[in-house]
């Protein structure tokens, strides 16, 4: 667009003002020496009797440091706030204009003077009744915003202090690297829903989850394509937050995930798997009671070291028989001897844990008391075999594997070797209990 000739602007022709300037200017310099003419000239002292003012030069030099340049920056400064405040405030009433021109070009200014005016803009779009202005006020907020954000991100990824929300809530975590700030940089694009809500209620992180979980849907995140790193980390940062209610169905979304390669690869990374790590722990120990059997095997197979306290904090639950299983099998695997008294209350349990069929000479059904007398065995460096059972069931990952527990009955599937299979039961959960120190100041555990 051409401007317009300095004499016709936005509509108005100028007149040339430059013959009355220059009478003016005359007129005012002889008022000013008439008035000097007519007066005496101040006395010295009489000006100091009076306690007249110090004139700026004589000020100044009294007091050096009362026009510095530090001051003089601020009042710059704060002079250029005012005009930038006062320049929006008129051109974000002109947005509600009634010619189309004035709006467009109010709107295209506002622009121009970029995110500083963001605030201005927020408050007047609260304040508006006006559908064309607040429209208007919307796309600049929108378009404003997302160029903030842009020189945010480039400063941010340069290591200098840029703010962008919520960045402690994954540096507490990762630390600060060009790589993590790298991947939060990944993580707000993703997932701005979820950054925005870090620290937030509980209804907002919970929103915030069902955001995340329809976004991995649409990208089809599952075992055709794995989770990426920001998946994984957008996931389990708000399970992780206090304000988080524990919840199962994301539970065991994470778990299935974290069964992927990905998941395994963060894991092992030199650099940030210790940090994975960590943070997988906090959400373990949050997770819902209901999802808790498939939390406590991952722990297992990733061995990781909160799953000791996990076994130990489920059982004080006092959970099903499969959830009470999997404690007593992460206890055999990384408790120790003198976890032997805490599993031996479980001997008498009778709840069934896995149903499973006559085997020829060994079989029937296995009961918590059944995986209590292995776990003891376990702790207490004795073959399962020794105690009773028919079969080894030890497992440098899993401690045992009870669902391969296997009792003997030498008559098979029959009234004769259903009785067998009941006294090889209590004669096993015997020999456990003899295994325990201080086993008869053992209380059984009521089923």
């Amino acid at each position: 667009m051409i401007d317009p000739s300095p004499q016709v602007k936005h509509g108005v022709r100028r007149r040339d003002r430059t013959p009355t300037l220059i009478f003016c200017l005359l007129g005012i310099f002889a008022f000013g020496n008439a008035n000097a003419a007519a007066q005496p000239p101040a006395q010295p002292d009489d000006q100091a009797a009076a306690g007249a003012p110090q004139t700026a030069p004589a000020a100044a030099e009294s007091n050096p440091s009362a026009s510095g340049p530090a001051e003089a920056a601020t009042q710059a400064e704060q002079a250029s706030a005012a005009q930038l405040q006062s320049r929006a405030q008129r051109l974000i009433e002109s947005l509600g204009g009634k010619r189309f021109a004035e709006r467009e070009r109010a709107s295209e200014q506002l622009y121009q003077l970029g995110f500083r005016t963001l605030p201005m803009l927020r408050e007047a779009l609260q304040r508006t009744d006006d559908q064309e202005q607040s429209a208007r006020l919307s796309r600049l907020i929108t378009t404003l915003r997302e160029v903030d954000l842009e020189a945010r991100i480039e400063s941010f990824l340069r290591g200098e202090d840029a703010e962008l929300e919520n960045w402690p809530a994954l540096r507490k975590w990762f630390g600060d690297s060009p790589r993590v700030r790298e991947i939060f940089v990944e993580l707000y694009r993703e997932h701005p829903q979820l950054v925005e809500s870090l620290g937030g209620t509980p209804q907002e992180l919970m929103l915030a989850m069902a955001e995340v979980k329809s976004n991995l849907v649409d990208k089809g995140v599952g075992r055709q394509i794995p989770p990426g790193k920001v998946d994984l980390i957008a996931l389990l940062l708000p399970m992780t937050d206090p304000n988080f209610p524990a919840y199962g169905e994301y539970d065991r979304i994470v778990v299935s995930l974290m069964q992927l390669y990905t998941a395994k690869e963060f894991l092992r990374d030199r650099v940030l798997g210790d940090s994975f790590r960590k943070l997988v722990s906090a959400w373990m120990l949050k997770s819902h009671l209901s999802s808790r059997e498939g939390v406590l095997r991952l722990a297992l197979e990733w061995e990781l070291d909160i799953a000791m306290r996990l076994a130990r904090e489920t059982l004080a639950a006092n959970p099903d028989p499969e959830l009470l299983a999997r404690c007593l099998q992460t206890i055999a695997r990384l408790g120790a001897p003198a976890d032997a008294a805490l599993v031996a209350r479980y001997l008498d349990d009778g709840r069934v844990v896995v149903q499973k069929r006559f085997l020829g000479q060994a079989g029937g059904d296995i009961e918590v008391g059944d995986v209590a007398a292995a776990t003891i065995a376990r702790l207490m460096s004795v073959p399962v075999t020794e105690i009773g059972f028919a079969v080894p069931a030890e497992h440098d990952i899993f401690g045992i594997i009870y669902e391969e527990l296997m009792i003997p009955m030498p008559d098979g599937d029959t009234p004769a070797g259903e009785k067998q299979l009941q006294q090889a039961r209590r004669d096993i959960h015997e020999a456990a209990r003899k295994l325990v120190p201080d086993a008869a100041k053992v209380e059984p555990q009521k089923s």
